[in-house]
């Protein structure tokens, strides 16, 4: 009797120690991941051009900043001497009428590199909100070069590309929404480098639609990272793809064509990011 009460004594300081020390690093984890901001970095090979090209991409930041003015963000952005920036929406938040963090990170980001700027959705709803094209006129004063449904050729690092961007799930012909359509149809008649900037990663992605359009690279977000990540499994939620997801964060081959899909910087309002380290995109495009 006596070596079972001490048997169940022992295994009950067992479970307290262990749900103080996963309590302990779930919220050390917790705070990581609004806080702690890394660079992650890929590197993307075409024989189209001659000379390498790097690019930063940011996204789902939704508001947040690092440090007062986002001053440790644009820092880190300097620091990776960038030849171009690419913004894949969802930057602010559609139910919160300011603009201010977004468009003084847009010109500081200017001062680096030339930055091209696609939709997300809280990009289009606050449009919808606040006004229609107002928040475009917005970035582009502030000096980027906003892209929905809409592309420009022009030269990266000395490189010639085409850079595109538009918001939708850019599904095949048969499938999706005519004015999609028209824009892929105009943007892969090129022997450049095609550069797509689409922050929801779905369609081309989850159902291939990359393997109807000739796109080389694709930009793009959305998921973050699944928002709470679990140990050797990987992200927990993707509005699309339900419960552990496989794409939420990496580097994804379909067709003849690349998706870089960012984990983001920032969160939905009211579900914190778990196990998720805010980050900073870096692909090195060589060939």
């Amino acid at each position: 009797m006596t070596d079972r009460k001490w048997t169940m004594k022992k295994f009950g300081k067992i479970v307290v120690f262990s749900f103080f020390l996963l309590t302990g690093i779930l919220l050390v984890s917790l705070i990581l991941s609004q806080k702690c901001l890394i660079v992650r970095q890929y590197t993307y090979r075409n024989p189209k051009i001659a000379a390498p090209i790097r690019a930063v991409q940011l996204t789902d930041l939704h508001n947040y900043q690092y440090g007062r003015d986002n001053q440790r963000l644009i820092a880190k952005i300097q620091k990776q001497k960038p030849d171009v920036i690419f913004m894949t929406g969802d930057m602010l938040n559609e139910d919160e009428d300011r603009t201010d963090i977004l468009l003084h990170l847009v010109r500081e980001a200017c001062a680096i590199a030339p930055v091209y700027f696609s939709l997300g959705n809280h990009e289009v709803g606050y449009e919808k909100t606040y006004g229609e094209g107002d928040l475009t006129e917005q970035l582009e004063a502030a000096g980027a070069v906003v892209l929905e449904k809409e592309y420009v050729d022009t030269k990266i690092a000395g490189q010639e590309v085409r850079i595109g961007g538009a918001y939708g799930y850019l599904l095949p012909e048969d499938w999706g929404n005519g004015s999609e359509q028209r824009f892929l149809e105009a943007f892969v008649q090129t022997d450049r480098l095609k550069i797509l900037l689409s922050h929801v990663p779905e369609g081309l992605l989850l159902w291939k639609s990359m393997e109807y359009w000739d796109v080389d690279l694709v930009f793009s977000g959305h998921v973050h990272g699944g928002q709470v990540r679990v140990p050797f499994v990987g992200g927990l939620f993707d509005p699309e793809e339900g419960f552990f997801p496989t794409y939420t964060r990496g580097m994804f081959f379909c067709g003849n064509g690349t998706m870089i899909l960012s984990a983001g910087l920032g969160s939905s309002r009211g579900i914190p990011r778990v196990n998720n380290l805010p980050e900073i995109v870096v692909c090195d495009i060589v060939r």
